[in-house]
């Protein structure tokens, strides 16, 4: 299934696309416009669904003379997300801090004035007291913005947005931690933080091959919920000095856990073709699908037919299964290295950019290819054929 297959579910201004756990929104008003040939900007009307942040900027957010970091910030961020097109010019202002994300217009005008005075926005010629208008720096032809829906700013329908609750929480290292996540998703099919920056898994090694059958290797995954970080820059933010000069790593914990509460993020389940930090992705997982044997989705679907496969090609076997104590099955080539379930960080709300769009496609290749080549398997081990391996198809649209 594709992105134009999805349901919309229409507010305010856009339509939210509910997409593999995570919520999706497209302006109504751009969908429009494509068919019409027009070219809209948010504030004269309405703009795209996501807003552009320049690297350059963010590290001068984070370090510029500020009496609160957390309001300076969180100012520029709703300042941006009411740019149009060219992500510079905004008619948003300290009422808009307040409607969007509770700041009072007071402590909003002290925060605007500070970034005013650091050189990272200014007023321009049409603007005035009743009715202010900024021009934010230009972004960057040689970095990769970093891009964030308007919706973690506006929420969605009846919802507190996203950074409402970041400054709810009173942490201004919370609202850091989130916009690093969002700069550090890569738009492969996991559409995720990459697995070698942070992921979740078991404590000990995740696959047991339980069985091999022919040409099939039959493998038991099972899920974990330990956190593991490497060191990058956006972790050593939230490091502290601990015993023995050690960092201690408690606050990103802290924080990861606090953003997964509020809804900001979550851990979607994968496996991958090993446990190496740059194992390649191999397809998400479904883990309550064996237990409710209702598959909703493509991905139950695909988890499903896995386990069914392994069951036929078992045939006798099946207590294996049993006391392997495993959270799902699945036949691989023989030859196959050890696969690994890892959890991968994704954000709740996604922008709707070109890069997620190839990436969900991506995803749909990898599912549609993995389920038609269990599939594939469970019908050759039902007619007692083993000799044929699993033959993957990703070419299909």
């Amino acid at each position: 299934m594709l992105l134009d297959d999805l349901d919309f579910l229409n507010f305010l201004d856009g339509c939210v696309l509910t997409c593999y756990g995570v919520i999706v929104v497209v302006s109504e008003s751009v969908l429009m416009d494509v068919a019409e040939g027009k070219k809209r900007v948010r504030g004269g009307g309405s703009g795209s669904s996501f807003f552009a942040l320049g690297p350059d900027v963010w590290e001068k957010l984070q370090t510029a003379p500020t009496s609160n970091r957390l309001y300076l910030i969180l100012a520029y961020l709703v300042l941006l997300a009411g740019t149009g097109s060219d992500h510079r010019l905004t008619k948003w202002s300290a009422k808009a801090c307040d409607e969007y994300v509770g700041i009072g217009k007071p402590r909003a005008k002290h925060a605007i004035e500070e970034l005013i005075a650091a050189g990272l926005i200014r007023h321009t010629e049409a603007a005035t007291r009743m009715a202010p208008q900024y021009e934010l720096p230009e972004l960057p032809r040689d970095a990769e913005p970093i891009f964030l829906p308007v919706q973690i700013v506006t929420g969605l329908g009846q919802e507190t947005p996203v950074l409402r609750r970041v400054r709810e929480a009173g942490d201004p290292l919370l609202l850091v931690l989130l916009i690093d996540l969002y700069a550090a998703i890569v738009t492969d099919a996991t559409h995720g933080v990459p697995i070698n920056e942070v992921r979740q898994l078991a404590p000990e090694p995740s696959a047991r091959k339980i069985s091999e059958t022919g040409v099939h290797a039959l493998w038991g995954l099972t899920h974990g919920y330990q956190t593991q970080a490497w060191q990058k820059p956006w972790v050593e933010k939230h490091l502290v000095p601990g015993p023995g000069k050690k960092p201690d790593w408690q606050p990103l914990w802290d924080r990861l856990d606090l953003l997964k509460k509020m809804g900001a993020i979550w851990w979607e389940p994968w496996v991958f073709d090993s446990d190496a930090p740059d194992a390649e992705p191999l397809m998400p997982v479904d883990l309550g699908v064996l237990s409710s044997y209702a598959a909703a989705d493509d991905e139950a679907k695909l988890i499903l037919v896995a386990f069914r496969a392994t069951l036929a090609l078992l045939a006798e076997r099946t207590y294996m299964m049993d006391s392997s104590g495993s959270s799902i099955f699945l036949p691989l080539p023989v030859h196959h290295q050890p696969p690994a379930l890892r959890g991968v960080l994704r954000v709740r709300v996604e922008a709707d950019t070109p890069g997620r769009r190839r990436a969900y496609a991506k995803r749909r290749r990898l599912v549609e290819g993995y389920r038609a080549g269990f599939e594939q398997v469970l019908a050759d081990a039902e007619a007692l054929r083993f000799d044929r391996p699993l033959h993957l198809d990703f070419t299909a649209s």
